[in-house]
């Protein structure tokens, strides 16, 4: 069972093809992460199954549903969640969430909104204007407005844009609590890959319009065959430099004791240039090896555009 079905879905802007036949789809129950550098065609694709955006061609299934068809059984079932929302600057936090819960219908409005006010920390602030906020604040306050509904498919949108890391921390463990308790579908994007990885079952990355891979965060980092390596000796960095380049190692970095480099996975080739360097009377003082991360696949399809 899908919760959401995207086919070979289409949109441009004149010359400019901005969504090019996009397809995925994401199980019900799931935190599908779907990313992509600024331009890639991801807020367009979002905003096609939402419903904000009319597609130029493709098929939209939500819940086994075309929103087009059934967008009153899809739009009480849903709700969008974004640090960008255009919340009501005029209206105070408890007002513009009286309003969400009208448009969608939930019953026991106070109790509703008292309850989610309480879980993000905006009680005390219940009365006070949007406008008056502050970014984490608004964002927050977006949080709630996307949870009014205790929505069966959510899309979460930079939803932790501007918070401070603790609040952060108690957001993403809400949301995480919120989809284990309720099975709720979520589509989540980010530019902050550490909850991308923390969050998500499957990931989809975007790039010029198209998806370019669905996988796992293990497998897309398994896309990237080489761990960076940082050492500091105590003495012999000049030396240690050259012997690296005659192994052929890719240097980054040489800044006085410190040498950061690359070496691929295969056969052990991590293992063996350690046991060489130790071989040869290096005195380490410091070694990290740092494996690849999503912000690794992130750059690299970003400077792919390039």
């Amino acid at each position: 069972m899908f919760a959401i079905e995207v086919i070979n879905l289409r949109k441009t802007y004149g010359k400019v093809v901005a969504v090019d036949d996009v397809s995925f789809k994401v199980k019900k129950g799931e935190i599908f992460g779907f990313l992509g550098v600024n331009g890639a065609g991801k807020t367009t694709t979002i905003n096609m199954i939402t419903g904000l955006l009319q597609k130029d061609s493709g098929t939209i299934k939500i819940l086994n549903h075309d929103p087009e068809e059934a967008w009153e059984y899809v739009k009480n079932r849903i709700n969008v969640s974004t640090a960008y929302y255009p919340l009501s600057d005029a209206l105070t936090i408890r007002q513009n969430l009286r309003i969400y819960a009208k448009i969608y219908g939930v019953k026991n409005v106070e109790q509703k909104i008292m309850s989610l006010m309480q879980q993000f920390e905006l009680s005390h602030l219940a009365d006070r204007k949007v406008a008056d906020l502050s970014s984490g604040e608004r964002t927050r306050t977006a949080l709630c407005k996307g949870l009014i509904n205790d929505p069966e498919v959510l899309f979460l949108d930079e939803c932790t844009v501007g918070l401070d890391p603790d609040i952060a921390e108690k957001t993403r463990r809400i949301i995480k609590n919120y989809q284990q308790k309720s099975g709720c579908t979520i589509l989540f994007t980010s530019h902050y890959m550490y909850e991308v990885e923390e969050l998500c079952d499957r990931i989809a990355f975007m790039d010029k319009g198209k998806i370019i891979k669905i996988a796992t965060a293990d497998k897309l980092k398994k896309a990237i065959k080489k761990h960076t390596i940082e050492i500091t000796v105590k003495s012999r960095a000049e030396e240690l430099k050259n012997f690296l380049m005659l192994e052929q190692m890719n240097i980054l970095l040489a800044e006085d004791n410190t040498i950061i480099f690359e070496v691929t996975c295969e056969r052990d080739k991590i293992y063996k240039i350690l046991n060489k360097i130790f071989t040869k009377g290096f005195l380490l003082s410091d070694l990290h090896i740092k494996k690849p991360t999503l912000d690794d696949i992130f750059i690299k399809i970003a400077r792919g555009r390039k």
